[in-house]
């Protein structure tokens, strides 16, 4: 651009210059910056303050802090008048590369030249403490700037309260609180790090505290709060923030609370809830539903988990894989696999496939149901249906094969695993070697143990205790000797 001018006989001004450099910077173009500021070093025209202030910006934003105070000595070197945002552009440089007493000394600089730093010179300085973690160099940046003539405000104060509870110095960002008259985002802020920390009875104390004060925490802190009490299993507590007054219940509050509570077996509690959800006005989601049939069916309760999705379907809603896994899973735990079989078929009615878990949930519900041939014919329809067995298919299957004795077909399944992408983990290891070491196969166990040992896995205490008895047979210890020789005479300890 700049030649086509010069091509032209249209001299360009420093204006076009400097609006070239920085759009240069910003596009990280910064070699050609700086050919287009030497030119104005030897051509003309003579760079002014926003030339070298787009260039120092481009190179801290390109990693060249070297660079950057090399030309900041020459601004010096050449008394260019330093404008605040000179300043700025050093201090938030230097903080970024951890360079905390240079950045001091240009805010001492600033005042001494009478300029006033801004909430930017303050933010950047904020930003390093958040990064470094520690409350004796936050003691001295809020010196620093308390002693400059910029006021940390509201805004500066919870940053670095934030900050303090990232780097879990709650105890430090109570202090800082303290010495605030706090607002809706500080409160938030020091409640959720409450939270965070599992300091429940502190977070609210704070709310109540907030609440006097003529202010309530956002509905999606209360929703974290009821969440996490709910998972800690602090259900009085969860319940207390439920049943607070002066926050607007949702049906996300209304989940978190029943999941919880199902999850510690109150059941009733549970119910109640669910029932209180229209009465409130609001209405029950997909995931609401899930939750209580899946609590139904962990509660054995399949009459009532089964009516719940015809309730569920009649509005609309689909139950999702989890659910059916579940109801499956329950159905087989009742000794009820035809149900199972009925809920798994009335999954490829419905429209859907069968995923992976529900395969599994079935046939490891037909195996333990006594019904080994039903439970293979379902795993070899797992191909057909355009899935993939996975290492928890092929344990549930390996596994009945070798109770059942039928280790020919357990082994084949074993080295058809890889084969399919999948690799055995150290459960189907000790599964198989189990098998073979019950019928005194010793040496078909062998290349399966030097095979697991040379993946790091470690043998279980079952395969242990019968290795012990094969090495107290000579006989038997002669076909083990190789792996002794080489992982060492206590491999089996």
């Amino acid at each position: 651009m700049i030649n086509e001018m010069v091509s032209r006989g249209i001299p360009p001004d420093v204006c076009t210059y400097n609006t070239l450099i920085s759009r240069l910077c910003k596009d990280n173009k910064l070699s050609e910056a700086i050919d287009v500021y030497g030119s104005m070093i030897d051509k003309g025209p003579e760079p002014n303050l926003q030339t070298y202030n787009s260039l120092l910006d481009g190179l801290f934003t390109g990693c060249r802090l070297i660079d950057a105070t090399k030309l900041f000595e020459t601004m010096r070197h050449e008394e260019i008048e330093l404008n605040v945002v000179t300043y700025n552009i050093m201090i938030s440089g230097y903080c970024k590369y951890g360079k905390l007493e240079e950045a001091f000394e240009l805010i001492r600089e600033m005042n001494c030249k009478g300029l006033k730093a801004d909430s930017y010179t303050c933010m950047s300085l904020i930003r390093f403490v958040n990064k470094a973690g520690d409350s004796e160099v936050a003691k001295e940046v809020i010196d620093v700037i308390c002693k400059s003539d910029c006021s940390l405000n509201l805004h500066h104060y919870t940053a670095l309260i934030d900050g303090l509870i990232k780097r879990e110095k709650i105890d430090e960002a109570k202090r800082l609180f303290d010495q605030i008259l706090p607002d809706v985002v500080a409160y938030n802020s020091m409640i959720m790090g409450y939270f965070k920390y599992g300091k429940m009875m502190e977070a609210m104390e704070l709310i109540t505290r907030m609440r006097r004060d003529g202010m309530r925490p956002s509905g999606a802190i209360y929703t974290t709060l009821i969440r996490g009490a709910s998972q800690a299993g602090n259900w009085d507590i969860a319940l207390e923030i439920f049943d607070a007054d002066g926050h607007a219940l949702n049906v996300i509050q209304f989940n978190a609370l029943i999941d919880g509570l199902i999850k510690s077996g109150r059941w009733d509690d549970a119910k109640r809830l669910f029932d209180e959800i229209s009465d409130k006005g609001l209405v029950p989601d997909p995931i609401t539903y899930n939750t209580m049939i899946s609590g139904y069916c962990k509660h054995g309760k399949l009459e009532e988990a089964t009516e719940l999705i015809r309730r569920m379907k009649h509005e609309g809603l689909e139950p999702d894989s989890y659910t059916y896994t579940s109801l499956i899973h329950a159905s087989c735990r009742a000794g009820d696999s035809d149900a199972a079989q009925d809920i798994f078929n009335a999954i490829r009615k419905s429209g859907q496939s069968p995923d992976i878990f529900q395969f599994n949930a079935l046939i490891s519900g037909l195996i333990k149901n006594g019904k080994l041939d039903d439970a293979k014919r379902l795993f070899d329809e797992i191909q057909n249906m355009g899935l993939v067995a996975d290492v928890v298919t092929y344990n549930i299957v390996i596994d009945s094969l070798c109770k059942h004795e039928m280790l020919s077909e357990a082994r084949a399944l074993f080295y058809e695993l890889e084969s399919k992408g999948c690799s055995p983990d150290s459960v189907m290891f000790n599964t198989v070697i189990t098998g073979f070491l019950q019928l005194n196969k010793v040496k078909d166990a062998v290349p399966l143990l030097e095979s697991m040992l040379d993946r790091k896995f470690t043998p279980d205490i079952g395969v242990k205790h019968r290795l012990h008895r094969v090495l107290a047979r000579p006989d038997a210890r002669k076909a083990l000797q190789p792996l002794l020789d080489t992982y060492g005479e206590n491999i089996f300890e």
